[in-house]
């Protein structure tokens, strides 16, 4: 009997639980693709040798659940409390609580049985198109993936563990609730109080956002010269803060200074959109502010992730310009030599070409004493010809560089490269040399050199050599960088006991590294930000569709007074849209100066990137999140048309039941 009565109320009101249906589907769906894809082949063979791979999707799925979790919970609760009224009815018509809890306990399980059915079958699509989002991340080809027994018993265990969560509360407050309390109606708030000091509080936190952002962009810019960013964390813990503040409190303040200006409330519908906007002004502030808070960070943790991606794709050409770099030190017999290195080099690819360098230091530190902390890291001065140092740069496609009488600074690490060697003068075979000036932005030659000196080749005629290298171009561009890593990588003895040493970097390596971590990075925070912003939506989708009751009444006073369909939908548009638009107006703002200052990190960084990159990168993920935004929109629109909107006789209805 409970089955059939439960089956019928779903069909009956399956336009208001379309809310929690899409967000559960959704949910589940998101939830199924990234635990497939973290226990997919192509993930367990990466994971294998990136620990931060393994860490970073085990970090994603359970936050997943929780995430989960929190969007079943709420859209549990808006259910119960859309039909608290009904079950007061019941509890007054002789049913016992026991009744009700099964009756709802039914409902809640045909609803969650139909979406998570809906949302694996989303889940199915969704994870080929995350392997081949991944694949397109690795530069790999795309072939369809299998699906993990693992990922499946994974999801459907969560979700229903969760559901179970979620419906035991709620019986909870069945349990619990008295009759009076699910048949009385809410307490609106209808006006606001103390206008004057909200209009002041608003004016002041939208100035301590303005200079917290302005604060954060500093140290931001300062953080990637120094590679120090605890200061940056901090700050924008303030800023996520300030947008909370900024919202709430503009909230408060526009919605009574809204409805005093007589023209604009006097203007059509105007007054019913308004006075709708103003109620219960409070808990919508709260809500705007929240929600906002939580859009921000969606964004600004997508926009990282794609910055990620982009300093990922270039840094591969800095870190490692050829295809294989050798270096060996002069202070100790290498385990594997240059020929030996070859000889397993060219097991995986021919060498089309090789180009020796040596690196030279007469154990002095003039130069390097600059540089703070040099004494620990036990440095001396190194220097680089400028033949060399230039037949490098135009192998890879560089412009030569030019010194007279000078040195040039080159370092890998960009606080090294502003250190100012202008009263630093070293004097080589009998000519001094002056500062030329420093640079972070060639490729990495020599690897483990953090700071090496550039001079003419006949400042180091007789210094001893103190690094063999070599640079090979291979014909196979795409060897198999794992299996040549470990024939190359030894055991060598150190002070904290043995170690694995390698004297070769093979790019190859360096860009499946850099492409794994980035990748995953990017998927994680994608699928993280886009579960926030669909439970942000879904939130306040719920938030407008638990005040359909008061609105129905208004809008039978609006269409009493004359205004007909056309009207009362042009009203209802209106104030759903503020409602979507407050705390989405910010997070789309947010995507201009996130694109201006991930074009300066570009400038900074050197990458031979422009602004309109990452301007591009931004504006994709505001659209994204603004098309979540239209779907949201769009259901809550048409279900509370279905719900408020008064046609004809069933005007006349509400008329009659005010």
């Amino acid at each position: 009997m409970f089955a059939k009565l439960a089956l019928r109320n779903v069909r009956r009101q399956i336009g208001s639980y379309l809310i929690y249906f899409v967000t559960v589907a959704l949910s589940i769906a998101l939830m199924f693709a990234v635990n497939n894809l973290s226990y997919s082949d192509r993930i367990r063979s990466l994971a294998e040798d990136s620990s931060d791979v393994r860490t970073m999707f085990a970090m994603v799925t359970v936050l997943s659940c929780l995430v989960t979790a929190l969007v079943l919970s709420y859209a549990t609760g808006f259910m119960l409390k859309l039909r608290r009224k009904e079950f007061g009815m019941y509890l007054t018509l002789g049913m016992t609580r026991r009744n009700i809890q099964t009756l709802f306990a039914c409902e809640t399980g045909i609803l969650s049985f139909l979406a998570m059915l809906a949302g694996m079958g989303a889940g199915l699509v969704i994870f080929q198109l995350l392997v081949a989002l991944f694949s397109s991340l690795m530069e790999l080809p795309f072939a369809v993936s299998a699906y993990s027994v693992e990922g499946i018993l994974l999801t459907l265990t969560v979700s229903l563990g969760m559901f179970l969560l979620s419906t035991m509360v709620s019986l909870r407050y069945l349990k619990k609730t008295s009759m009076a309390e699910l048949l009385k109606a809410e307490a609106v708030e209808r006006s606001e109080k103390h206008p004057a000091l909200w209009r002041a509080l608003s004016i002041v936190a939208v100035a301590g956002l303005t200079v917290s952002l302005i604060v954060t962009y500093r140290n931001l810019m300062a953080a990637f010269r120094d590679q120090d960013g605890v200061v940056v964390l901090l700050w924008l813990v303030v800023d996520l803060a300030m947008v909370f503040l900024a919202h709430f409190t503009l909230s408060r303040a526009l919605a009574g200074a809204l409805l005093r200006r007589e023209k604009l409330k006097n203007r059509g519908a105007n007054a019913v959109v308004l006075r709708g906007l103003s109620g219960r002004v409070s808990m919508n502030a709260l809500l705007i502010g929240a929600l906002a808070t939580i859009l921000v960070f969606a964004v600004g943790m997508s926009n990282i992730a794609m910055g990620e991606k982009v300093y990922a794709d270039c840094s591969v050409a800095k870190d490692c310009p050829y295809d294989v770099l050798a270096m060996l030190n002069c202070a100790r017999e290498p385990e594997i030599s240059l020929e030996e290195g070859e000889k397993i080099i060219e097991k995986y690819s021919p060498i089309s070409s090789k180009m020796d360098f040596q690196l030279h230091s007469a154990g002095e530190t003039t130069l390097c004493s600059s540089v703070l902390g040099y004494d620990l890291m036990g440095w001396t001065d190194k220097y680089l010809p400028l033949s060399q140092f230039n037949a490098l740069l135009t192998g890879c496609g560089w412009e030569p560089v030019a010194l007279d009488g000078q040195y040039l600074v080159v370092t890998g690490v960009q606080g090294i490269s502003e250190v100012d060697f202008s009263d630093k003068i070293v004097t080589l075979n009998g000519k001094p040399y002056s500062w030329a000036g420093s640079s972070a932005s060639y490729p990495e030659f020599a690897r483990r050199a953090r700071l090496y000196f550039v001079v003419p080749d006949e400042a180091l005629l007789g210094m001893p050599v103190s690094d063999v290298c070599a640079a090979y171009t291979l014909e196979n561009h795409r060897p198999d960088s794992q299996a040549m890593l470990a024939e190359l990588t030894y055991l060598r003895q150190t002070e904290e006991g043995p170690e694995e040493w390698c004297d070769f970097a093979i790019r190859e390596e360096y860009r499946l590294w850099s492409n794994v971590n980035a990748g995953t990075l990017l998927i994680g925070t994608l699928y993280v930000s886009t579960v926030f912003v669909c439970m942000a939506l879904a939130i306040l989708s719920v938030k407008i569709l638990s005040t359909l009751d008061e609105e129905r009444r208004r809008f039978a006073i609006l269409y009493r007074l004359g205004a007909d369909e056309r009207t009362q939908k042009s009203a209802l548009r209106k104030q759903i849209g503020a409602f979507f638009l407050a705390p989405f107006a910010f997070p789309l703002l947010m995507t201009v100066p996130m694109g201006l200052i991930f074009g300066k990190v570009y400038e900074i960084w050197d990458f031979g990137l422009n602004g309109w990159r990452a301007m591009e990168t931004a504006v994709l993920i505001a659209l994204v999140v603004a098309g979540a935004y239209v779907l949201y929109f769009l259901i809550t629109y048409f279900i509370s048309c279905g719900h408020v909107i008064c046609r004809g006789a069933e005007g006349g209805g509400n008329e009659r039941g005010l």
